[in-house]
């Protein structure tokens, strides 16, 4: 079964949320090879570049003829993978220049704007279970990034993160508004625009490139890391967000919080306190309400 068949509109939208919740949290192990690339002498942002461009040239072969034949549609290709990826692009630059805290938590605003704009564009009914789902799982994001709400100063790096999930929530109510458009096609936009912003501040910030026997050795990782592992998991999500609400999507891609937590505190032993641990469970939560809830929800 491939993952056009795993994710099919006749798939029950309790299943495609579960989908997305396991495909988001292979996105918090991400950090993991993207260190290890990063150890070998490339600096992070040139990981971005990579960790976009390998699974742009993977693509581009299924693609090609696709999108020869769909010439009609690059538009919404370009509207919805450029979209989010500028929003990937912003929250990736946002980590390396600004607040890894705040960045994290002000893109995962997301689910807010995806479910306001969700009820302008696609005509979603807003009710009190979801505010009550996006509460909760904010809560819980705050509390495990441990930001302290009551003494915030933001800079001028801290609208990356805000952008980001304000571009990611316009990328996700395109996709959802053209339900039949091919996924595929709006992955590899979002990598090629991704990877070329990236590239861009790399060059401005005066990022140098890696010498290329430091890329011969970093390129096999990066390969699989961001093909083989992460590239399914993004093709998922843009599926399931065709016909499952947006700012449902955004709210339950809160396990990657969970999972990049976790997978550094077990990794480099950092110390996980009371309240990150009140914020896992409030996550967990929202999820579970939100499994419980789905049939009475906006997109039902």
């Amino acid at each position: 079964m491939n993952i056009s068949q795993l994710t099919s509109q006749s798939t029950n939208k309790r299943t495609g949320l579960l989908l997305v919740c396991a495909a988001a949290s292979v996105w918090g192990l991400i950090w993991v090879p993207m260190r290890y690339v990063e150890s070998l002498g490339i600096s992070a942002l040139w990981v971005v570049v990579i960790f976009q461009t390998l699974p742009f040239i993977a693509l581009f072969p299924f693609c090609r003829k696709s999108l020869l034949s769909n010439r009609q549609d690059w538009v919404v290709y370009l509207a919805a993978g450029g979209a989010m990826g500028i929003g990937f692009a912003l929250y990736s630059l946002g980590l390396v220049v600004g607040s890894v805290t705040k960045t994290t938590v002000l893109f995962y605003l997301t689910p807010i704007w995806s479910t306001l704009l969700g009820s302008i564009y696609l005509a979603e009914r807003l009710n009190r279970a979801r505010w009550i789902a996006i509460s909760m799982g904010l809560i819980g994001c705050i509390l495990i990034m441990k930001m302290n709400v009551f003494d915030m100063q933001f800079s001028k790096s801290d609208f990356l993160g805000l952008l980001s999930g304000l571009s990611w929530s316009v990328g996700s109510i395109i996709i959802g508004k053209y339900p039949n458009a091919n996924v595929m096609n709006i992955t590899l936009f979002q990598y090629a625009v991704g990877g070329l912003i990236a590239a861009i501040a790399a060059v401005f910030l005066g990022l140098p490139i890696a010498y290329m026997g430091v890329l011969a050795s970093a390129l096999p990782i990066a390969f699989v890391a961001s093909v083989c592992i992460f590239l399914p998991s993004v093709l998922i999500i843009f599926r399931v967000n065709q016909y499952v609400s947006p700012g449902l999507v955004g709210i339950v891609m809160l396990s990657e919080v969970i999972v990049a937590a976790a997978s550094s505190a077990l990794f480099l032993g950092e110390y996980l306190d009371y309240w990150q641990w009140v914020g896992f469970v409030a996550i967990i939560t929202t999820g579970a309400y939100i499994g419980i809830m789905s049939s009475n929800m906006a997109t039902d």
